[in-house]
């Protein structure tokens, strides 16, 4: 999970005030992030998940964006307390997607299928 590494070096670096590092570490972030979407949505076409995956993969790589966007060095007076929020929500999100991969899905089992009357042997 790449996108994640790099949300999280990009937070570590707004911690430690290094905000012009952060900002390239995030503007990185934002492909793999919509790279990992994109395989959350292949994934959730092929049945391999159900559709709470891609939502929590778009919902990071949007707040990733909003992040990037509120820190853009046309903004005077430092990065917005809202940029930081919203890579630490897109950072928990991205701890969520981890956890769901790792933990076995509770599928339930198919009912099986009762005969018809036509399909019963006459005997």
């Amino acid at each position: 999970m790449l996108p994640a590494v790099l949300a999280f070096a990009a937070l570590v670096a707004d911690l430690t005030a290094r905000h012009e590092l952060a900002l390239v570490i995030l503007l990185a972030s934002i492909p793999a992030a919509f790279a990992l979407a994109l395989e959350c949505y292949g994934d959730a076409l092929e049945a391999r998940c159900g559709g709470t995956r891609p939502l929590l993969a778009l919902i990071s790589l949007v707040l990733l964006l909003v992040s990037a966007m509120l820190r853009s060095p046309a903004l005077v007076g430092g990065v917005p307390h809202v940029a930081v929020s919203a890579l630490g929500l897109s950072l928990l999100l991205y701890g969520a997607l981890a956890v769901g991969a790792v933990v076995p899905s509770v599928r339930t089992r198919p009912a099986e299928r009762i005969p018809t009357a036509a399909e019963l042997p006459l005997s």
